[in-house]
């Protein structure tokens, strides 16, 4: 039930965007497109800080397409990883997919086994060990290790409470992910759940959703409306509890530690020691780029570049974003 419950709040959550949404067909094949492909999609620009552009998938159409990132084609998006090369690795949620977009802004469907799609694998987030070993998280299915190359292929869930929502990997190559009311790890394809347990933090029915990443073992968690951040050593301190957030559904950690990035609302936040302040967010809904507020943007998850100099952001209504940060 609990399940069910989190996957219909998912849902209406995405609804808020993607009214009159235009479906193409599902294809695999890469598209056909003589247009040379920008390495700077993805790459550090000398534009204004908080410039919004749209680097892959069309507002507003669905699909399962590969191809130059104008082209390709996503269906609600969700978690989204920079691997060490500085490609992209997305959770494509409803095409149950993970897909990668590459330096040179091209994107490709990763090859996972054929049981992975089999009764749905609605992937919540991904992340990759420097081997190229693929972690992935999924709601109802628990966790996923698999790498063809090496023979790599685990599949782990616990009933219920692995109702994972959102992974990251830090500087030690440690997977660390969320289920309902525990901060787990993952280190060399071993599964620790209930590393960090926050049921006295927790209200009846909330659990957690959202995970950062900071150094020195730091790492920051959220349930849909609070905030927490977690030492080293496991001791929780519950951050801004005066604070309304109003569903905070990502996060993602400056290099230094100093700023947290939130998905909240659908919005992006900046959370440094001079308060909480609004990048940018809905404004119009017509998916617009531009620079801070005059963008349009509904954010689901976001991860910074491995420069700290821009987030990448998986926008609900079927497109990858980047953000120039100052």
């Amino acid at each position: 039930m609990k399940r069910l419950s989190y996957l219909f709040a998912l849902f209406a959550c995405f609804l808020v965007a993607c009214n009159k949404e235009k479906t193409i067909q599902p294809q695999q094949t890469p598209v056909n497109d003589d247009t040379e492909l920008s390495t700077s999609a993805l790459a550090d620009e000398p534009v204004a800080p908080y410039t919004v552009r749209t680097i892959a998938g069309k507002f507003d159409e669905s699909g399962k397409v590969n191809g130059p990132g104008p082209q390709a084609r996503f269906y609600k998006p969700h978690g989204i990883f920079v691997n060490g090369d500085g490609s992209l690795y997305i959770a494509d949620f409803f095409n149950g997919a993970i897909r990668k977009i590459s330096i040179y802004n091209k994107v490709s469907t990763v090859e996972l086994p054929p049981e992975y799609s089999q009764g749905g694998l609605l992937p919540e987030a991904v992340t990759l060990d420097p081997g190229g070993t693929i972690h992935i998280v999924s709601t109802a299915y628990g966790v996923r290790i698999y790498n063809k190359d090496r023979g790599i292929n685990i599949v782990s869930r616990i009933g219920n409470a692995d109702s994972n929502l959102d992974m990251e990997r830090d500087s030690e190559s440690t997977m660390w992910f969320v289920n309902d009311n525990s901060l787990c790890k993952i280190v060399k394809r071993v599964i620790t759940r209930n590393v960090v347990n926050f049921s006295d933090y927790l209200d009846q029915y909330e659990t957690l959703r959202g995970i950062g990443v900071g150094p020195k073992g730091v790492k920051y968690v959220s349930t849909a409306t609070k905030l927490f951040k977690v030492s080293a050593d496991g001791q929780i301190t519950r951050l801004y509890p005066q604070q309304r957030f109003i569903f905070i559904s990502g996060i993602a950690v400056s290099k230094d530690g100093n700023t947290l990035y939130i998905a909240d609302g659908n919005a992006i936040k900046k959370i440094d020691n001079s308060g909480i302040s609004t990048i940018t967010g809905p404004y119009g809904n017509d998916g617009r780029d531009g620079v801070g507020r005059e963008a349009d943007v509904v954010a689901a998850n976001l991860a910074i570049s491995n420069s700290g100099k821009a987030l990448f952001v998986t926008d609900t209504r079927n497109t990858i974003r980047k953000i120039t940060l100052p």
